[in-house]
This record gives C-alpha cells, sequence and structure tokens, in this order.
C-alpha cells in the first residue's frame, strides 16, 4: 500500500497525472483547459496549465480574494505609432481578456499568467494623444488600469511637430538585446526580434498562442519579409525561411476571390502566409481553416 502511494505521489510530481477538479462552476478556455472553479462554499480554484495541459500551479482563496488585480503597468506610456509588448503585474490575471477604451488600437494574442499578463498591440499612428483605459476580466471578476499614449515619434526623437514642412528621416535600427534563440532585425521605432528557426507548427488559433505563452507574439507581414530578405543577403542567420509556407500576424479582408486584398472592406477574414518560394508572394488562408502551418515568433 506504502509503495502504491509512493510511486502515485512521484507520478504526480513528474506531470504524469493532471490535478482532479470538483467544483459547482466550472470555467474553462476555448481548448477545453479548466481555468477556475467555484466550490459549494464560494471558495475559488484558479488552474495554471501548461501548453501540454498539465496543470502547473493552483491557486486557491475567497471569491473576494480571487477577484483579478493590476499593481504594475510597463511601460507606463508608449507613443503613437509603437508596436510594444505591455506587460501587466497583478494577481489571478489566468483567462484574463481586455478591452481597450481605444478601439482602433489592435491587440494581438495573449495568455494570462497568475502573476502577469503580456499584450502585443498595435498603437496606430493617427491616435490622439491621452489616457486608454484597459478593462481586465476573468471569470471571477474585473479591474481596470490606465494606459497614457503620447505623440507619434519619429527616430526616437522629440515627439513631431506638426509645422515641419520638409522631409524627416526615419531611423531604423535593431534591438540592442534578444531573447535567446532569437535576432535583433533593423527596424522602425527600435527594430523586433524575431526567432532564428521555426518553433512551431499549428492551426492558426494555437499558433497565436504558441506565441503568446512565452511572451511573444507572431510576426506581422512587413516584419517577416524584411527579415526573409535580410537573411537571403546573407546578413541574417535566420534558418529555413523559403521553402514552406509560414503564419503571419496579418490578417486582410478579402471580398471575392480573385480580387486584391482590401485591409478595410468587409468579407472573408484571411491570414496571410509567406515564405513557399520567395520573400514577398504570399496565400491568402482562411482562418477558420484547421490545417497545420510552419511559423516562428517576434517581439
Amino acid at each position: 500500500m506504502q509503495y502504491r502511494l509512493l510511486i502515485l505521489g512521484l507520478a504526480m510530481i513528474a506531470g504524469l497525472f493532471t490535478v482532479p477538479v470538483y467544483g459547482k462552476e466550472i470555467f474553462k478556455d476555448d481548448a477545453g483547459r479548466v481555468l477556475y472553479t467555484v466550490d459549494d462554499d464560494g471558495s475559488v480554484s484558479m488552474f495554471e496549465n501548461s501548453p501540454t495541459d498539465l496543470t502547473i500551479s493552483v491557486t486557491r482563496g475567497s471569491r473576494e480574494q480571487m477577484q483579478p488585480q493590476i499593481t504594475e503597468i510597463s511601460p507606463e506610456s508608449i507613443a503613437a505609432g509603437a508596436s510594444p509588448i505591455l506587460r501587466l503585474k497583478g494577481k489571478n490575471l489566468v483567462g484574463a481578456t481586455v478591452k481597450l477604451s481605444a478601439p482602433t488600437i489592435e491587440i494581438g494574442a495573449y495568455a494570462g499568467k497568475p502573476k502577469s499578463l503580456d499584450l502585443p498591440l498595435r498603437i496606430p499612428a493617427g491616435i490622439p494623444p491621452g489616457p486608454v483605459v484597459l478593462e481586465v476580466t476573468t471569470p471571477i471578476g474585473s479591474t481596470k488600469a490606465t494606459l497614457k499614449i503620447l505623440e507619434l515619434r519619429i527616430g526616437g526623437a522629440e515627439p513631431a511637430k506638426r509645422e515641419t514642412t520638409g522631409k524627416q528621416a526615419i531611423m531604423t535600427v535593431a534591438p540592442s538585446a534578444c531573447p535567446d534563440g532569437m535576432v535583433g532585425v533593423a527596424a522602425e521605432r527600435g527594430g523586433f526580434c524575431i526567432e532564428i528557426e521555426q518553433t512551431f507548427a499549428a492551426a492558426y488559433p494555437k499558433a497565436e498562442k504558441a506565441c503568446a505563452i512565452s511572451g511573444k507574439r507572431l510576426c506581422q507581414a512587413l516584419e517577416w519579409r524584411t527579415a526573409c530578405e535580410e537573411a537571403a543577403a546573407g546578413r541574417l542567420p535566420l534558418k529555413d525561411m523559403l521553402g514552406d509556407w509560414e503564419w503571419t500576424g496579418t490578417q486582410a479582408i478579402k471580398e471575392v476571390p480573385g480580387e486584391s486584398t482590401d485591409y478595410g472592406g468587409t468579407g472573408e477574414l484571411r491570414s496571410i502566409l509567406l515564405g513557399q518560394s520567395n520573400c514577398k508572394t504570399e496565400r491568402d488562408y482562411q482562418t477558420w481553416r484547421t490545417e497545420t502551418i510552419s511559423g516562428r515568433c517576434c517581439k
């Protein structure tokens, strides 16, 4: 008997068994993983899951204690035209969704962890400066934080002056440092980091999550092309950029098959794939399809 209990304990430590879930209310994500349970006495359990569906941690408390909280937002201000990763720190952020008071700001794929939430943002160049309210919601409750939008900055200089009539050079620089397995690419607004090789193969929703889980995002089509051209010229050590279609985070509306891409119309939403034969040829891919396609992340 003691031997069996020992084996069971070791197996659970090794992650071979998931934690059993019992509760009056159960909240799951789109993949069917349990995020929260609420017991008959009102106690809340929050589950942090790995990409392979194993339970990493369980946090328990009363409904009041398990409300989402934001204690820090970094950076606190972002210039118009930027595409940063906004990091929220706090508590009870598993399964959080985010809504912005400025609907023109685009949010990439993200996945909340117990104490942090990384949001890939795309700030339009024409957005007016001022505060933007972020509403963070989980199945247990919601909270708010404020982000400040600054005027458009060109080349990292002071805010652009509207009275300037001459042409201004836009500086392109690479990030000073990138995470392991990534390399910096020179571009506007400080450049970006891209993974050296393909790191996943999945359908679109899982492709987004594969990047979001590690605080990254799918590369935009323009970023992917820039990196591909640099690699083709021998200036970046990227692997397998050509030969297979790869995901990008750029999506567009196709009115009718065979017509040109319309980024502002209404019709069928398509994702842009790149890399089959060269750095520029695109494939418009229906987002509802479930074909497994390779990809790499940017940051």
